[in-house]
């Protein structure tokens, strides 16, 4: 007594089953081509931290040029910039700090 599978039953099996023939045809990379694959993500990674390296030192380099004209240009102005920006790190530290001791307390 085999009862015949309802049409619905039939079309899920149908589909379980392809689906594990096209799992049982996939084959795992080959491991020489997925060394090659490392390989070249590292190059691109390490070429990608020296354009990043070289585009931060030349900002640096522009920054530290624009420090020393203020400087020589505008001594006392530079000064007196440099001091306002001093009190105002000072003040944001110290707003900073009551800020998590406050949290603490909390």
């Amino acid at each position: 007594m085999t009862r015949e599978p309802e049409p619905w039953e039939r079309s899920l099996r149908e589909e379980l089953d392809a689906l594990a023939k096209a799992v049982d045809e996939e084959q795992p990379p080959d491991l020489g081509a997925l060394l090659m694959l490392v390989r070249d993500v590292q190059r691109a990674q390490r070429e990608a931290i020296g354009t990043d390296l070289l585009r931060f030192l030349a900002v640096a380099a522009l920054a530290l040029c624009a420090w020393l004209w203020a400087s020589l240009q505008f001594p006392i102005l530079f000064l007196a910039a440099q001091a306002v920006l001093a009190v105002a790190m000072a003040a944001g530290g110290a707003l900073a700090h009551a800020g998590r001791r406050r949290m603490g307390h909390e």
